[in-house]
């Protein structure tokens, strides 16, 4: 046993951790469900072989009845479909379906001697088999998998294990071990076991009822012939596309059995974890992994944009840490002494969580919130293992420059004939710059953030009368409850428009949860009405709480000087103006992607259609084209990057024709797409600029500055 591996708290045996009561009631049902489908599915199968015996056999009896050529043709064409019908069964169902991750790298005991005895003991705690293999991948997971196939659910496979670097990036031993022992208690314990292979049996049925593409690829190959062979074809699809339309049937049925399963299985998985580490171990590493995760996220988000300057990461999970730390100061977290942040509780009151909750389509995680109180209710206490998890890997950081390398190879970036390589340092300074830039000032709160000014009415200039002055003040204005009130009257809103879709039917789901209780669809249309009453009133506050900041600034300014009141509104009227029109340049970029997002979408069936498609976008261009004109005229265009103007120059030397002769013009498309996308963020960019003016203004007015 390596000595980097964390020690067990006393009395932690996976034995004496059963399954809750429960867990082994939805263990019954869904096995129920299962015994149902195989029963069904045998005689599906059986029907499907008889009619394909039958045909070949009717075939043959046939022609030796009657040896005609005629009748030598009918019954060849029998034996032949009956053959296809077995063919097509076969391939259909077993139909093989590898784990294809392209990043994915195996690593051995050889290079890596500390992981593998590390892992070696914690299968020995969480008794499962050693992983058949061990990769490695750039993201930030730890996934047991193996390749799903219908023989897999009749003779198991054995598994193997991925390990995200971005996760190991983002965590100490101790916590890796929990995340781990998460995984691996999935395939533990007889009952485990159970549950397991009804995940695996879902997860194996979803691939070959949904995404069964070789399946699909053949069928339509074979039927879109115009020989006798694809006449046939087409017919043993339809035979079997009714087979796969009933096991669908069943599957929903199996499905909604497993997703109350599994709730119960991420609550034994999290007590075997926790009992394996601890309560602090389990609450860090959680935490860690959410932030690890949005850091990692960013990285691979901003790959185009720094590929477009020529500039390129050497290693990205230096990037991701360095951009933790930024993180973690910005929200002003400590960071412990493998330079990891120390999230506190305080961190999470920030952050407002959806109230109304949907399922996943073969899956159901808990929240966070739901495991972290799990992890508490066990009180387990154990000494950590706090140094970086890259101690059971030798040479981490050739390994993250490898994995950076085959990140770079299998996306696609823009290209260029030379890329300079940007530091971490170099990287962060940058993005501090940009925050700095856009940065609103502090005491405001972020009350401005992310949202336009209202309108201006008659009650605005109404000047504040003595004593409301006194009662009133910028600290005041923008205290930290008028923020969390704000904050909520927009989560509020985003609910309320979830659960009207859920009743329109727009989000497909059989039930969903609202504030942590679970509701049947038909419920929405009630809670959405009950939740858009309290929106509504919250509207109501937050416009007369807008007028009455703008009152308190504006009598300041008339304190001051009955002009600069007039400045203070001019300049509040000026952003109103830009406000309009960048709501119209919104409106009209999203009219040009979603054109543009029909065109690409558009299949040989609709080919019709495209002709009109390519007329719409044509529209849509010089209607943006005749926007950009006017916007270039204008003082905001000042603030928009140097190279914008000699992009717009170039875009206005082309006609707005995206097709010729029957064909499309992509590059031109692609064009008008990045122009259409620059142009409204820079606009946008201007107005939050003009809106930070604006704001430092009336600091400049407040009493003592």
């Amino acid at each position: 046993m390596t000595n980097l591996y964390p020690e067990c708290p006393e009395n932690a045996d996976l034995a004496l951790v059963q399954p809750t009561l429960l867990f082994r009631q939805q263990i019954m049902k869904a096995i129920s469900c299962v015994v149902l489908f195989f029963i069904l599915y045998v005689v599906l199968l059986l029907t499907a072989v008889a009619l394909a015996v039958t045909f070949v056999s009717g075939g043959i009896i046939l022609f030796r009845t009657y040896p005609t050529w005629i009748s030598g043709i009918i019954g060849l064409s029998l034996v032949l479909l009956g053959g296809m019908v077995l063919f097509f069964l076969i391939k259909f169902l077993f139909n093989k379906r590898p784990a294809v991750n392209p990043y994915r790298t195996q690593i051995f005991a050889d290079n890596h001697p500390d992981l593998f005895d590390f892992i070696t003991q914690l299968v020995k705690d969480t008794r499962i088999r050693f992983p058949k293999k061990i990769f490695v991948v750039p993201d930030m997971n730890a996934t047991v998998f193996h390749n799903s196939s219908f023989l897999s659910l009749f003779w198991p496979t054995r598994k193997n294990l991925e390990i995200g670097l971005g996760l190991v990036n983002s965590v100490n031993i101790s916590e890796l071990k929990m995340l781990l022992a998460h995984e691996f208690t999935h395939f533990s314990q007889r009952s485990m076991k159970l549950g397991s292979y009804i995940y695996t049996l879902n997860k194996t049925l979803y691939n070959m009822l949904y995404e069964n593409e070789r399946w699909e690829e053949m069928e339509v190959r074979w039927s879109n012939g115009g020989s006798l062979l694809s006449f046939f074809a087409h017919i043993t699809t339809r035979i079997l596309n009714i087979m796969q339309l009933v096991l669908r049937k069943i599957y929903s049925l199996i499905n909604r059995q497993y997703l109350t399963l599994s709730r119960e299985m991420e609550f034994y998985t999290d007590t075997v974890a926790v009992g394996l580490t601890s309560t602090e171990t389990a609450v860090s590493g959680l935490r860690r992994l959410e932030m690890g995760s949005y850091c990692l996220d960013h990285c691979f988000h901003k790959l185009p944009d720094l590929a477009e300057r020529a500039v390129r990461f050497s290693n990205i999970f230096r990037v991701q840490r360095a951009l933790i730390h930024y993180y973690a100061a910005q929200n002003h977290l400590a960071l412990d002494s493998a330079g990891l942040p120390v999230i506190t509780d305080n961190y999470f009151q920030t952050f407002l969580k959806s109230r109304v909750q949907l399922r996943e389509q073969w899956t159901s995680h808990l929240t966070r919130e739901d495991r972290e109180a799990h992890y508490l209710q066990a009180n387990v206490s154990c000494r950590q293992i706090s140094s970086s998890a890259w101690g059971l890997f030798r040479e981490p950081e050739r390994l993250q420059e490898q994995m950076t390398a085959l990140v770079y190879n299998f996306t696609v970036l823009p290209s260029a004939e030379t890329f300079t390589e940007i530091s971490p340092a170099s990287y962060i300074e940058e993005l501090s710059e940009r925050h700095r830039l856009y940065e609103y000032p502090k005491v405001f709160n972020d009350y401005y953030d992310n949202r336009p000014f209202n309108e201006m009415t008659e009650g605005y200039t109404q000047l504040l009368l003595p004593e409301e002055i006194q009662n009133c003040g910028i600290q005041t204005i923008y205290h930290p409850d008028i923020i969390g009130r704000m904050r909520t009257f927009y989560r509020d809103r985003q609910d309320a428009e979830t659960l009207q879709a859920i009743s329109s039917g727009q989000f497909q789901t059989r039930y969903f949860e609202f504030d942590g209780q679970k509701y049947s669809a038909a419920r929405a249309r009630q809670l959405a009405r009950m939740l858009s009453e309290k929106v509504s009133a919250e509207h109501e506050w937050l416009q007369t709480h807008d007028q009455k900041a703008f009152r308190y600034h504006y009598t300041i300014a008339h304190q001051k000087n009955p002009a600069v009141a007039q400045l203070l509104k001019e300049k509040y009227l000026q952003i109103l103006q830009y406000q309009q029109t960048g709501h119209q340049l919104n409106d009209q970029v999203i009219r040009i992607i979603h054109c543009i997002s029909l065109l690409f979408n558009t299949g040989e069936h609709d080919m019709e259609s495209m002709p009109a498609l390519f007329d719409e976008l044509s529209a849509e261009c010089w209607s943006f084209r005749m926007m950009t004109e006017n916007i270039s005229n204008s003082p905001l265009y000042s603030s928009f990057p140097e190279g914008m103007n000699e992009k717009l120059k170039k875009f206005r030397q082309q006609d707005c024709t995206f097709m010729e002769d029957m064909i499309p013009d992509y590059v031109a498309i692609q064009e008008l797409h990045e122009i259409s996308s620059a142009m409204m963020e820079h606009y946008n960019n201007g107005i939050i600029l003009l809106k930070k003016a604006y704001l430092e203004f009336i600091l400049t007015l407040e009493p003592g500055e």
